[in-house]
C-alpha cells in the first residue's frame, strides 16, 4: 500500500473517533446547522494561510531584507522559500473556525429573532474571505478545490500526528466535562437549576466543533465536513437515546463509513471525500425505516 493511503487510513481512523464523540453531542444539542456556519469561516482561514504561505515565499512584509541581512546576500530568496514550505494553511483554519465559534455562540445569546439571518451572513463572510485571499494564490482553482472537496494526495504523516494530539485534547475536553454537557445537550433548564454555567458549556461545544471540523479538512473537505460530523450521529439516533451509545455507534459508522469511502475512491478512481460522504448518507437512508430508539 502506498504510503499516502497509509495516511489516509490513519487520518480517518483517528478523525472518526473525534468525529463519532463530537458529533453525538452536535446532534443531541441540534445544532448542526451551526456547525456549517463554522466550517465555512474555516475556508477563510485556509484562504488566508494559502496567501501568507505564498506571500512569505516570495519575500513579501521584510522577510526577504531580513534574510539576506542575516544569511548573506544572495541567500534570502532561498530562505524565504523555505519558510514559505513551513507556513500551514490548516492552523490559520483552526483559528478562523475558533473564532467563528465564539461569534456563533455570541448571535445566539444576542440576535434572538435575527439569528438565521446573522448565521448565514457569517457563513458568507467565512467563504468570500477565503475566495478573496484565494484570488491572489497562483493555482487557486486547483487551491480552491482541494480544499472544497479534499485531496488525499494532501494527506501526510505530519497532517495524522496533527490530528491525533488535536483528536487527543478534544477528547479530553468533552470527558472533563461530560455530564455537564449531557445535561446542557438534553435539558438546558435542568442544567441551570443544577448549577451547570450553561453559557460555558455552550461555548465549549462550539469550540470543539471549529476544532474537530479541522481535522479531517485535508481529506473530506470543507463543503461536505458537516454531513461527516451529523450523519453518523444522526444513524446512531435512530437506534438509542442514551448519548454513550451514541457515541460508540457513532463512532464506528465514521470509521466503517470513512474506510470504506477510500477504499472505493481507489477502486472506481473517484474523488475520495464526496465517495466517503455517499457511503454515509447511503447508511443513513438504510437506517430510515427503524424507528428511533
Amino acid at each position: 500500500m502506498p504510503e499516502f493511503l497509509q495516511n489516509v487510513y490513519l487520518l480517518s481512523a483517528l478523525s472518526s473517533v473525534t468525529f463519532g464523540v463530537v458529533g453525538a453531542f452536535v446532534v443531541a444539542r441540534r445544532i448542526g446547522y451551526l456547525s456549517g456556519a463554522i466550517s465555512h469561516c474555516a475556508f477563510g482561514g485556509v484562504g488566508f494561510g494559502l496567501w501568507l504561505k505564498q506571500t512569505l515565499a516570495a519575500g513579501a512584509f521584510g522577510t526577504l531584507a531580513i534574510a539576506e541581512i542575516f544569511c548573506g546576500k544572495g541567500n534570502g530568496e532561498r530562505v524565504c522559500a523555505k519558510l514559505g514550505e513551513f507556513v500551514n494553511p490548516i492552523p490559520s483554519a483552526l483559528v478562523f473556525a475558533v473564532l467563528a465559534a465564539l461569534l456563533v455562540d455570541w448571535i445566539r445569546r444576542h440576535a434572538k429573532e435575527r439569528e438565521e439571518t446573522l448565521l448565514g451572513a457569517v457563513w458568507a463572510v467565512g467563504m468570500a474571505i477565503g475566495l478573496v485571499f484565494l484570488e491572489r494564490v497562483k493555482g487557486y482553482n486547483a487551491s480552491a478545490s482541494t480544499y472544497l472537496f479534499g485531496d488525499v494526495l494532501l494527506v501526510t504523516r505530519s497532517d495524522v500526528w496533527v490530528s491525533a494530539i488535536l483528536g487527543a485534547c478534544v477528547l479530553a475536553a468533552v470527558f472533563a466535562n461530560f455530564k455537564k454537557l449531557e445535561a446542557v445537550c438534553f435539558d438546558e433548564e435542568y442544567a441551570l437549576l443544577r448549577g451547570v454555567n450553561v453559557g460555558r458549556q455552550n461555548r465549549l461545544l462550539l469550540t470543539l466543533t471549529a476544532v474537530t471540523v479541522v481535522l479531517m479538512l485535508r481529506l473530506v473537505g470543507m463543503a461536505m465536513i458537516v454531513a461527516l460530523l451529523t450523519l453518523p450521529a444522526a444513524i446512531a439516533s435512530r437506534f438509542t437515546k442514551r448519548l454513550g451509545s451514541m457515541i460508540a455507534c457513532a463512532i464506528a459508522v465514521c470509521f466503517v463509513g470513512s474506510w470504506l469511502g477510500i477504499w472505493l475512491s481507489v477502486q472506481l478512481n473517484s474523488s475520495t471525500g464526496p465517495t466517503i460522504i455517499l457511503v454515509v448518507a447511503l447508511f443513513y437512508a438504510l437506517s430510515l425505516p427503524f424507528k428511533r430508539g
